[in-house]
């Protein structure tokens, strides 16, 4: 944190903004952190004391989009107690989300595959946050699943929700929510 005329200013979330826009702006292959710094205001060293380098720019910018919607998700389902429901709820929250997303849209547009290759990795930050939102999601609407179980689950909606994510079908994301919601809650309940 950094305080310019007296207002407090958080560097690091400047500098995600930064490269946020200029992923937007360039996509992924051609994101520059010299570009980056001076888009933010800052210097080359800043943006490397707080990013180790491109890659680590880059899953923070995932991992704090991925956080916000699925914060956001979480928080609408804490009153829906039915698990096919909140599943329904959860998942159509996350596709529409995703369909409004301009850097998603942006880098779909110029580079699919790398994008593709990106979140569906095994390191994905966005399979990393949400298996265990996912997980938490089942144990408290179903607490009678095996926990091996719940964790095959969550890897699997999670996975799929990428793949619908990146890979949008033509059909309305409510007339998608309910029928993966089926699907899985048959799945997960047997």
């Amino acid at each position: 944190m950094a305080v310019v005329e007296g207002t407090v200013v958080d560097t690091r979330a400047v500098i995600l903004d930064a490269a946020t826009a200029e992923m937007t702006r360039v996509g992924l292959r051609k994101l520059s952190l010299v570009e980056v710094a001076r888009i933010a205001g800052v210097s080359r060293q800043t943006v490397y004391r707080y990013f180790r380098d491109r890659d680590e720019l880059i899953a923070a910018v995932v991992s704090r989009d991925v956080d916000t919607t699925l914060s956001t998700t979480r928080a609408a389902l804490d009153h829906v107690p039915d698990l096919h429901e909140a599943l329904r709820a959860g998942i159509a929250m996350v596709l529409q989300s995703a369909r409004q997303h301009p850097v998603l849209d942006a880098l779909l547009e110029t580079e699919p595959a790398l994008v593709v290759s990106y979140l569906s990795s095994p390191s994905s930050p966005v399979l990393r946050v949400a298996r265990p939102v996912l997980e938490e999601l089942v144990a408290t609407r179903l607490p009678t699943v095996p926990v091996g179980r719940m964790r095959v689950f969550a890897d699997m909606v999670a996975r799929i929700l990428v793949s619908y994510t990146v890979m949008p079908p033509d059909q309305p994301v409510d007339q998608i929510a309910a029928t993966l919601a089926d699907v899985f809650i048959d799945g997960v309940a047997a």
